[in-house]
């Protein structure tokens, strides 16, 4: 009987999280909070890990865009974050990660997906748009799909 529970327990810990070793979170909320951090401080194991297989993307204003089209699938949504997190190893932003302060954040969930929309404060005056896409999967909430767009400067 002990030897059936533990088997069991050690099924469900190996479901409950990704590949990475980095757990899921419970809510939309959580998980973009994981997500921010993650990406505030440039560790690449975390960012990866909130990701679902299937990830698209519209964000053709990153260092070494290589399209103005939708990304699919995790690799190539990878590639091009990758040179986000490359730039800011090399100097040209600030080593402590983009910094972005969620604000008028505004989630819609839907049983098991979540849209979930903010503004952020960007150099010199600009800000961006992001709306995100969530699934809650076995493992916990991943991003679906993010479309990111960047203004110059807001309305007064």
């Amino acid at each position: 009987m002990q030897r059936l529970l533990g088997i069991s327990m050690v099924s469900m810990l190996m479901f409950a999280t990704p590949a990475s070793g980095i757990a899921c979170e419970s809510t939309p909320e959580l998980a973009l909070k994981q997500f921010i951090a993650a990406f505030n401080a440039l560790d690449w194991p975390a960012f990866r890990a909130c990701f679902a297989e299937s990830a698209s993307l519209f964000n053709p204003d990153v260092p070494g865009a290589t399209s103005l089209h939708r990304l699919d699938g995790r690799e190539a949504v990878e590639r091009s974050f990758r040179g986000v997190f490359d730039a800011a190893a090399a100097g040209s932003t600030p080593p402590h990660g983009p910094n972005i302060v969620p604000e008028h954040l505004k989630i819609q969930q839907y049983g098991a997906a979540a849209v979930l929309s903010f503004e952020f404060r960007r150099a010199a005056g600009s800000f961006g748009r992001r709306t995100i896409v969530m699934a809650k999967q076995a493992d916990g909430w991943h991003i679906v799909h993010i479309h990111a767009s960047n203004v110059t400067h807001a309305d007064p």
